[in-house]
């Protein structure tokens, strides 16, 4: 029996399955079975994959969702971890050799996860590298969406999977989420490797979803979850934070995607449901700037202008926060570009960044990249001088 099983939920997904099926071949950890399970596809996926006979096994079903479809897959493994890896995706050639031995040894973990990083559609370009670095039992730092890491960072340990019952079937989005909210309410600490073992693709349109449809399963897993009577008291203790900031979140989706009306109605409902935060200037000036710097935004100078020019009267802290905002995510861009070797980039942000908070001058940090950026601008005009 294989150690890993390895779920890859498609549907009309052709054109990207092959990388994702040879990024699981290619591991240097070869105790793995592969399980596409093919969620109602209309193209020629499963043409594509029969190429690959006895080298993975295929699934069909009629269309479900992917939290149903991953289910499906669990339900055929046999590996004691499970891995799921979406068809569009990819993981490099050591992410199982890395992972595995930090579940084996330890048995308080639930899952271990990972790093990642943000590829163009194309697959050829590494836009971004996230590490959250956060491990030990984060449940509270999960309802308060403090951070987060996408489904193919972590391997499950199967116990614990099927412990908590699963994927829910009745969410077509944020089921990674609540499975993660699962896990950690049940007692299991979550384990890290901070290296980039995931490269999750972004395709054109990937944060211009339906908002609502996201909204609705969003706001259905925190109702279930706050709906458990046997919850500890300083976890139902933070059910307004919960639900303030998934307000936030939806907030920013919805000016993401221009709809400026539902926007204000949700952040007038964040401010509503915990007054705190929206008072707190330095938690509003991480959500603006983090969500700014999201790769799949497509040009953040205009989210934050549609944010600022449209906030409703309640948003008083955060109106005065503009200037800082603007500077906020320049220094985070600066050192978004530095963690990934883009020095040159670092250059645009400097001067913004000072602007917009000019006590970013004595972060000897900023100071050191800014420097070093500028250093090798300056290398660079020498040698075509």
């Amino acid at each position: 029996m294989p150690q890993i099983s390895v779920i890859i939920p498609t549907y009309n997904n052709a054109r990207f399955i092959i990388e994702a099926v040879d990024s699981v071949l290619a591991q240097t950890y070869a105790d793995f079975e592969i399980i596409v399970v093919d969620d109602g596809s209309s193209d020629n996926t499963q043409a594509v994959l029969a190429g690959y006979d006895g080298r993975l096994t295929y699934i069909y079903q009629e269309n479900k969702g992917v939290a149903a479809a991953r289910n499906r897959g669990s339900w055929a493994a046999q590996g004691n971890y499970l891995l799921f890896l979406d068809a569009d995706d990819r993981i490099p050639a050591n992410k199982l050799e890395l992972q595995v031995p930090l579940l084996k040894a330890n048995s308080h973990l639930g899952l271990v996860y990972s790093g990642w990083q943000h590829i163009d559609e194309t697959g050829a370009r590494v836009l971004g590298e996230v590490r959250p670095n956060k491990q030990g039992h984060v449940l509270k730092d999960l309802l308060r969406r403090s951070f987060y890491f996408p489904i193919a960072t972590a391997l499950v340990r199967r116990e614990c999977f099927e412990r908590v019952g699963g994927f829910d079937e009745a969410l077509r989005t944020a089921e990674d989420t609540d499975l993660w909210i699962r896990i950690a309410a049940a007692g299991y600490a979550f384990g890290y490797v901070d290296q980039p073992l995931f490269q999750y693709r972004l395709l054109s349109g990937s944060l211009s979803r339906n908002v609502a449809d996201h909204a609705r399963d969003e706001f259905a897993r925190l109702a279930k979850f706050f709906a458990n009577p046997r919850l500890p008291g300083d976890i139902q203790a933070l059910k307004e934070e919960a639900y303030s900031t998934l307000q936030y979140e939806i907030a920013t989706k919805y000016y993401e995607a221009g709809e400026v009306e539902l926007a204000q109605e949700h952040l007038r409902k964040a401010i509503a449901t915990y007054s705190p935060l929206s008072s707190n200037e330095e938690w509003l000036l991480e959500w603006i700037a983090g969500y700014a710097l999201d790769p799949r935004v497509n040009d953040p100078y205009q989210l934050l202008n549609r944010i600022f020019d449209n906030l409703p009267p309640e948003a008083t802290t955060l109106r005065s926060l503009r200037r800082r905002a603007y500077g906020r995510y320049h220094t985070a861009a600066a050192f978004s570009a530095y963690r990934n070797h883009r020095l040159k980039d670092i250059r645009q942000h400097i001067l913004p960044a000072m602007l917009g908070e000019p006590s970013i001058i004595r972060n000897r940090g900023f100071v050191r990249i800014a420097a070093q950026s500028l250093l090798a601008g300056i290398r660079i005009l020498r040698l075509k001088a």
